[in-house]
């Protein structure tokens, strides 16, 4: 039975983890750099509270007349507010430290994207075919070249066949302005009789007879 007994096998070890990217540096760093910076906050927060709290004593020392007291903690209130404004512009420094990895994080950005937009533009070059796409091209001005020469002459022939009823109503509107100023022409004529020619017939219509011109009086009314 221990002949057939299998042997038992270890597995592989897993693979090592990829190095992180550019970008993962840069976000973990300034994930390190603003916890620090929380850390200095709180700490500033405290040595402020306590600088607040060595003046209360000095106060206390001098009205009790403890002189020496009063120097030495007013000495600690000096180191207090020197560590204040050392946190601040640790604090200071780390902000702009943290700017230049954002800067350095959006330039990896751009970087990336102008690498990927070359790439593609390679492969772009790579599958045009130029003299392909040149003969698309003259073939299709002069298919439009043809297209603008066929509607050129489709518009003359409409022009041709419906110009014969535009020229039919042309011809009648002129003839009627011509008539028209004939028909002036006649009336200023007619105004300009001389008067010896008027008292002649007015002369006319009174030996005209009388009950002829009863008859037209009555037709008239």
């Amino acid at each position: 039975m221990g002949l057939f007994k299998k042997r038992h096998v270890e597995p592989p070890p897993p693979p090592p983890p990829p190095p992180p990217t550019a970008a993962e540096q840069i976000r973990a760093n300034k994930r390190q750099l603003q916890r620090a910076g929380r850390e200095m906050e709180r700490e500033r927060m405290k040595l402020e509270r306590t600088e607040v709290t060595t003046k209360n004593k000095i106060k206390a020392a001098a009205r009790a007349g403890q002189m020496e007291a009063a120097r030495m903690l007013a000495k600690d209130l000096v180191r207090t507010r020197n560590n204040v404004t050392r946190l601040y512009k640790m604090q200071t420094e780390m902000q702009s430290l943290s700017a230049q990895m954002t800067e350095m994080q959006t330039a990896g950005t751009m970087a990336n994207a102008m690498g990927d937009a070359v790439k593609i533009m390679v492969t772009v070059s790579k599958t045009m075919n130029m003299p392909t796409m040149r003969a698309t091209l003259m073939e299709y001005q002069r298919e439009a070249a043809k297209m603008g020469m066929t509607q050129e002459m489709m518009q003359d022939t409409l022009d041709d066949t419906l110009g014969s009823a535009d020229e039919v109503d042309q011809t009648e509107e002129l003839v009627d302005s011509v008539m028209d100023e004939l028909g002036l022409e006649t009336s200023s004529r007619l105004g300009a009789v001389p008067s010896n020619k008027v008292g002649a017939s007015s002369q006319m219509a009174d030996e005209v007879d009388p009950s002829l011109n009863a008859r037209l009086e009555h037709l008239r009314r």
